[in-house]
């Protein structure tokens, strides 16, 4: 039998070892409970997808393409995709259809190319914007002007401009369009482009619904539509023709006219031969100056074998609404004459 000393000692023992043991099982509880509740403060799903993504403040997650573009705009133009840092606010505009464009848009660029002479410009396009610096030829980019106004966006030609892009990007993010060799459908797309990069997407649906709106109204008032159309810019040198594939021949189509031409060429020039051959039951010319080759050919028997010349349906119409301002302005200016001299 043990003496009573030792079996307090035993006792004590005891009780401290099973202190221990209940400390020890409990501290192993607490670091389960831990690694449980802790692992979706890190991820917000078990796969580990949106980890890490910041919350925008009211419960919901802000996606990574909100938070890396905040402010930016991505667009993709005639060569692929242009990102902007911000909204631009300073615009050089290389051709007066991207001006038409803009200023249908609401915005004003600060710079133009007009070709030195503001009065190639229509008038509703140069009353909606204003002043405006000349960056004088539309063929022959003027780089230290440009430069000189310090502009965040420039809006160039695919064709005309594609030896002066690389230098332009220089100076700010470019914009490639095809403009010059695009028909009407391409000038609309154009116009959803330029709206995505200046940052008003919502006013370009709206101008171009707007813009439908109008153009049908206008193909309801045609008389007859049965019948072949031309339109051709005239200068001294040469007439040139304006087929389906143009901006202006295919706007005519498009309003139920058919084409005389029928070239794969957007501009063909024409000898009075082979206009002759062509014989259109209608022509708008659109005059570079007073005297062209019109007035020559006017003096040759074949002119008046024409079935537009004979049948008086020769109209003569303004370059800067029918060829240079291919935009939404230009193009209801066009339905408007068309309607003068053939509609109701």
């Amino acid at each position: 039998m043990q003496p009573r000393w030792m079996q307090r000692m035993l006792s004590l023992v005891s009780i401290g070892l099973l202190a221990v043991m209940v400390a020890a099982c409990g501290q192993s509880a607490n670091n389960g409970s831990a690694g449980t509740q802790g692992g979706p403060s890190s991820s917000s799903t078990a796969d580990g997808s949106n980890a890490g993504t910041p919350s925008t403040g009211d419960g919901k997650a802000q996606s990574p393409s909100s938070a890396s573009g905040e402010g930016g705009i991505t667009v993709q133009d005639a060569q692929g995709n242009v990102t902007l840092p911000k909204k631009p606010e300073r615009i050089v505009a290389m051709e007066f259809s991207f001006t038409d464009m803009l200023v249908s848009l609401g915005v004003r660029p600060v710079g133009v190319a007009d070709d030195g002479s503001s009065a190639l410009l229509m008038d509703a396009v140069k009353s909606a914007l204003g002043s405006y610096t000349s960056v004088g030829s539309r063929y022959e980019p003027n780089i230290e002007l440009i430069s000189s106004l310090k502009p965040d966006l420039i809006i160039v030609d695919l064709n005309k401009h594609k030896n002066a892009i690389e230098q332009l990007k220089k100076i700010a993010p470019v914009l490639v369009l095809d403009d010059y060799q695009a028909d009407y459908d391409q000038m609309l797309k154009n116009v959803e482009i330029v709206a995505k990069a200046v940052g008003r997407e919502e006013e370009g649906r709206k101008r171009l619904a707007e813009h439908k709106t109008k153009m049908d109204a206008a193909i309801a008032k045609i008389k007859s539509a049965n019948m072949t159309v031309l339109p051709a810019v005239v200068n001294p040198n040469g007439f040139f023709a304006h087929s389906d594939h143009s901006y202006s021949g295919s706007l005519i189509a498009r309003m139920g006219f058919t084409d005389p031409v029928k070239s794969e060429n957007a501009y063909p020039q024409l000898t009075l031969e082979q206009l002759v051959e062509t014989n259109p039951q209608a022509m708008f010319l659109m005059p570079t100056e007073k005297e062209t080759i019109v007035n020559q050919w006017e003096k040759n028997p074949l002119w008046s074998k024409i079935e537009a010349v004979a049948n008086k349906r020769v109209f003569t119409v303004e370059r800067r609404d029918w060829s240079l301002s291919r935009g939404p302005i230009g193009s209801e200016k066009m339905a408007e004459d068309i309607i003068k001299f053939m509609g109701e």
